[in-house]
């Protein structure tokens, strides 16, 4: 089999509900040479259950269990250890693929030797499982990524969406096991200064919408992850040392005097409800939007003005989006499943 073999990494938390789907989303893909590691994080649902039975019907299929709950990170890396392809491919447990997905990364990588990792947009998945909206990547050029390591701007990329080489992965020594929220952010932020990341707008996979995630639990600490990331982003163009994210919230939370340090959370937990805000909009919950919209306004009226711009071009993008693509792909139906978007 001459293209390359992609392990795909899922981790899996309470995920009885959602992780057959993730998984079908994989196997029914077009591109077949493949493993599929799912590693259940020491659910108290039927995870386990079934994870075993989804690797008894596929040989490419293996199931592990973690002794104790170690986290997604330790879970990531544990898999990525264990990976044997060139290339490796992360899935949440609660979100899925679009047929092509392999197919159109791996082509991308193909055509870019230089850039060792590659994601895309997605859609919204509501609580229901209906896809809603766009969710916009970057960078989706090579200006916009040298802009990246030039300058230490931030990649906007899901888990989810991103494939990227495993020597590249062990190299940097995977996800921050310290960090509780945010540990994709400071890895794909680095592996794309250090080495390259391209996404396709074409939305190749879906994100499901979910209230209790660990971002919505930890908001708190996400924003000051964040920061931190944006922090040693500019430190390694200085050449200077990094900082830890326990150096970082001392320094630059902790340590701030009362009035700077109290605003400093006013204008976090604006942040948060605005998040809210758009995740109760896509799951159509009316009480909830209104309630977090007029929190969000109460603590930083500026912001809610952006964020209701940033609304209306977003839902302006994921129209012409998904028109574009389906021209496309109507126009030169054999060549279909290449409709990526790239520039």
């Amino acid at each position: 089999m001459n293209s390359p073999k992609v392990s795909v990494i899922i981790p899996a938390f309470n995920a009885a509900e959602t992780l057959a789907e993730a998984v079908a989303s994989v196997v029914n893909g077009s591109h077949k040479h493949l493993e599929i590691l799912i590693v259940d994080d020491c659910s108290t649902d039927d995870t386990s259950k079934v994870g075993a039975r989804l690797a008894k019907q596929d040989s490419r299929i293996k199931f592990y269990r973690n002794p104790h709950n170690y986290g997604v990170s330790k879970s990531r890396n544990l898999m990525i250890k264990r990976a044997t392809g060139k290339y490796v491919a992360f899935l949440d447990s609660d979100d899925t693929w679009e047929p092509n997905k392999l197919e159109v990364c791996l082509k991308m990588l193909a055509d870019n030797p230089e850039v060792k990792a590659v994601a895309h947009a997605l859609r919204y998945l509501d609580k229901h499982g209906n896809k809603l909206s766009y969710v916009p990547t970057y960078p989706t050029t090579k200006a916009e990524m040298q802009a990246i390591k030039q300058t230490g701007e931030s990649p906007w990329v899901f888990p989810s969406s991103v494939v990227v080489d495993r020597f590249i992965l062990l190299k940097e020594g995977g996800f921050a096991e310290d960090w509780e929220v945010g540990e994709d952010t400071e890895l794909f932020t680095k592996i794309a200064q250090k080495h390259g990341l391209l996404a396709a707008t074409a939305p190749l996979g879906n994100y499901r919408i979910r209230g209790n995630s660990l971002t919505d639990k930890h908001w708190l600490k996400k924003r000051i992850a964040s920061e931190c990331v944006k922090e040693n982003q500019l430190r390694r163009l200085r050449g200077e040392k990094e900082l830890s994210l326990n150096e970082y919230e001392q320094l630059c939370f902790n340590n701030l005097p009362l009035l700077p340090r109290l605003n400093k959370f006013r204008e976090v937990l604006a942040l948060h409800y605005m998040r809210k805000v758009g995740q109760s909009w896509l799951n159509r919950e009316i009480v909830l939007t209104l309630i977090y919209g007029i929190a969000t306004t109460a603590l930083n009226p500026q912001a809610t003005l952006n964020k209701w711009k940033w609304m209306k071009s977003h839902e302006k993008l994921s129209r012409q989006t998904t028109e574009s693509t389906r021209h496309a792909a109507e126009f030169n139906p054999q060549r279909s499943s290449e409709v990526s978007g790239f520039s």
